[in-house]
């Protein structure tokens, strides 16, 4: 495997290097024989990593594009939904949260608190708290059907102190979840302190995405707090629409 691999990314060194090369060329450069070298390359075309033209010649393939693509939409939802925590926490003085869901575990991308942004690494731990809390059941009911259920089959059941209203059987819980997903947002509320979230999905993936707000339960007005969420979501939809731009130009 090893020299597979070395194999692969010697050619895709001469080919970045040289911007196109020819079998005969590669051949020359790098020592390998024909037969050999003409299967692994025929390997690295379907795999993406290279490109044959008609005239024989090789490129480096789609596949690098894409990467570089994904890489800079990445980057560019990290920096909005940071530029989002802190504008709302200024917009509202509430604590901030956006999640969205890695390999169907509940993940925070931003915590804002105080003007206090913590970025969470990708080292940081998987959570299971879709039910407790506001923006784990937006992200439920804007999942897709397939990810919903793997999730619910992975979690189980809503306790009582998770969430009352949901407790019972599955048909009461994805009745819950269609009410969240009609009305645009889920609200938890407690003795001293309250929770709205609202919810889209971003990206080519339709990737569940909650932006949530919370603040003491004196301060809280949930028509101007929904009104702050709905536009912190408009601003997810212009970054998807520069992000797909940005793809086709990569393209």
């Amino acid at each position: 495997m090893g020299q597979v691999i070395d194999k692969t990314v010697k050619v895709l060194k001469l080919v970045a290097a040289q911007k196109h090369c020819s079998l005969k060329s590669l051949c020359a450069v790098t020592g390998y024989k024909k037969s050999a070298l003409c299967q692994q390359l025929q390997s690295m075309v379907n795999n993406g990593l290279l490109l044959r033209d008609n005239a024989g010649e090789y490129h480096l393939g789609p596949l690098f594009s894409e990467l570089a693509a994904q890489r800079e939409e990445n980057m560019l939802f990290r920096k909005t939904a940071e530029s989002i925590a802190i504008d709302l926490n200024t917009a509202c003085g509430g604590d901030i949260t956006i999640a969205t869901v890695r390999n169907g575990k509940y993940r925070r991308l931003f915590s804002c608190t105080s003007f206090r942004v913590t970025r969470l690494t990708a080292n940081a731990p998987d959570e299971e708290c879709f039910y407790g809390n506001a923006t784990g059941r937006v992200l439920l009911a804007e999942a897709s059907p397939e990810l919903r259920t793997r999730i619910i089959c992975s979690i189980g059941l809503p306790t009582v102190r998770e969430w009352a209203g949901a407790v019972g059987d599955r048909t009461t819980l994805l009745e819950e979840l269609k009410k969240i997903r009609e009305q645009g947002f889920a609200t938890v509320l407690q003795r001293n302190r309250c929770f709205i979230a609202c919810g889209c999905t971003i990206g080519k993936s339709g990737l569940p995405v909650a932006v949530g707000i919370s603040v003491p339960a004196s301060g809280f007005n949930e028509k101007k707090l929904r009104a702050l969420l709905q536009q912190a979501l408009a601003r997810f939809d212009v970054t998807t629409q520069h992000a797909t731009q940005r793809r086709k130009e990569h393209v």
